[in-house]
């Protein structure tokens, strides 16, 4: 094969994953409600696309936790129970830690910059209060950092969490508005702790940031 040729290539998403994305988003938004049916025909009909490609995209929600797709019934929006949001907490509170630990056996000062220049994306977003905007720049110090552990198994599991968890996100500050600027702090916490190579302070940063939110769901449930 030609170099040149293959130096041409660009990355591309495919229609079945701008389906999915484009329902991801209104699932995890809230215009599709926990438990709504997602007809095919009529998402079809609504983007002028097949239903064959609309198929193909609920079994990538089926993977993302977001849809359940029942014989006889079709794809329905996975519910939000407390028992789903501890099982959520529960997973990331692991997948975040160890990330952070592993982080802080690898830490080079010269990984610093990049990591700062997230943080910085996500006070942006925490101070004009956008959520999405908020989640992205979380997800892309998640990213920088997987990138540095490199290793494709827990790349996998966190890509195929990330979806339900940016969900999770914007239901919980319905609950609680201020949990955007307590999250910044969050961030800035795990960060520094990771550069300074302490893995119990890492520990300890994400069980903080996890035990807010439980403490938020409990107080929605007793209200």
């Amino acid at each position: 094969m030609n170099a040149e040729v293959a130096t041409d290539f660009r990355p591309f998403t495919s229609l079945t994953e701008q389906i999915a994305d484009h329902l991801t988003q209104s699932i995890v938004t809230g215009a599709l409600a926990p438990n709504e049916r997602v007809q095919e025909q009529h998402v079809a009909r609504a983007l002028g696309v097949s239903r064959g490609s609309v198929r193909e995209a609920l079994l990538i929600l089926e993977r993302r936790h977001l849809i359940e797709i029942v014989p006889r019934r079709g794809a329905l929006v996975s519910g939000l129970s407390r028992r789903q949001f501890d099982d959520l907490f529960d997973l990331l509170e692991v997948l975040y830690t160890m990330i952070g630990q592993k982080m802080a056996t690898l830490w080079d000062e010269e990984d610093s910059v990049r990591f700062e220049h997230a943080l910085a994306d996500i006070a942006m977003a925490a101070e004009a209060g956008d959520v999405d905007a908020y989640a992205e720049a979380c997800e892309a110090f998640l990213h920088e950092a997987m990138g540095l552990i490199r290793n494709r198994y827990l790349d996998a599991v966190v890509d195929s969490m990330l979806p339900l968890a940016r969900r999770a996100l914007h239901r919980l500050i319905q609950l609680d508005p201020d949990l955007l600027p307590a999250g910044v702090r969050s961030w800035q916490t795990w960060h520094e702790a990771m550069a300074a190579q302490d893995p119990q302070a890492v520990e300890q940063a994400v069980g903080r940031c996890f035990s807010r939110h439980r403490a938020t769901l409990t107080r929605a449930l007793d209200g």
